[in-house]
């Protein structure tokens, strides 16, 4: 038997890693009945005890199992009881059915985390990065029988950002249009993400010279049912990519802070443009507004938010 953990903030890369599995054990074994799904959050006590007594039991159905347990840190009590059977079952000792525990929301600092991290064949999926996100965009488009060109892609991308089930739903609608996609078919059928808008919206507020777009672009946003608190969080997230790019070396490219920091090329080097337009104290100011204007979203009563954001975007 196998102790399987799949965890990690990349939930389409997890699923897609689960339901490879779930294929190989059933060509594997031919049996259907030998899967077996647990959510924890539904198990009791009582439950919680049968689950682990199964473990490593025969079956007359199935002598060959596949238990997938989801959301095993949210049953506190089921944990710890499988905490103690891994202690009492090392790699080497574990015996019985194929367990798999599905974890999306698993916390690193847990104690569950480190029992699983040593004691399961643990795999942790990361959102992927940059070229590799655009390697798997290619390959993905290509699977499907279209193709997609080296400025289509890295456009895509900075449109609906790097998750990877957005992409995949969005290049699906792509290719049922036309099975080469191009610039024009993205902005014909892709709907821009938050961060998207909210580049352009920062671009509008940090230009000066168009401060009543600004004030439409947020309104537009809040038409659309976009809560203040996420356009606050996507603001940071441009403040920050306008940060590492005012701080980082001398005529560093856009490839280059993009391969330090993170980001994606296309984001950075749309950023770039808006960056020198900017001056640092400005850049800090606006930081500094935005920081206080989260903080008393938070802790101050009747607390107008909205108000609070158009004075920003007419002010920084």
């Amino acid at each position: 038997m196998s102790v399987t953990t799949l965890c990690g903030t990349n939930r389409y890369e997890i699923w897609r890693e689960l339901n490879s599995r779930t294929k190989q054990f059933l060509d594997a074994n031919h049996n259907p009945a030998g899967i077996e799904r647990l959510n924890a959050l539904d198990l009791d006590n009582d439950k919680a005890g049968e689950v682990l007594a199964q473990i490593g039991a025969p079956s007359l159905f199935a002598p060959v199992k596949l238990l997938i347990i989801h959301s095993l840190s949210d049953n506190s009590d089921l944990s710890q009881k499988f905490i103690d059977w891994l202690e009492a079952h090392p790699k080497d000792k574990q015996e019985g059915m194929e367990v798999i525990i599905f974890e999306p929301n698993l916390d690193g600092r847990s104690k569950l985390y480190k029992e699983l991290k040593a004691k399961s064949d643990f795999k942790e999926f990361y959102p992927l990065k940059d070229f590799m996100l655009w390697h798997w965009l290619d390959e993905y488009v290509r699977n499907n029988g279209g193709s997609i060109s080296k400025e289509a892609g890295p456009y895509l991308i900075s449109l609906v950002g790097n998750n990877q089930q957005r992409l995949a739903t969005e290049v699906d609608k792509l290719l049922a249009y036309n099975l080469e996609i191009s610039k024009s078919t993205i902005d014909a059928l892709v709907e821009p993400g938050i961060d998207s808008n909210t580049f352009d919206l920062a671009a509008a507020a940090f230009a000066r010279s168009d401060r009543s777009k600004a004030l439409r672009l947020y309104e537009e946003q809040r038409y659309l049912g976009v809560e203040p608190l996420l356009i606050i969080g996507s603001l940071a997230w441009q403040l920050h990519l306008l940060a590492l790019i005012k701080t980082a070396r001398q005529n560093s490219s856009a490839d280059e802070i993009a391969q330090d920091s993170g980001f994606n090329s296309w984001s950075v080097s749309k950023a770039m443009q808006l960056a020198e337009s900017i001056s640092y104290q400005d850049l800090v100011v606006a930081i500094d507004k935005l920081a206080l204007i989260d903080s008393k979203s938070k802790s101050a009563r009747a607390y107008n938010i909205d108000d609070a954001l158009k004075h920003y975007l007419l002010s920084i």
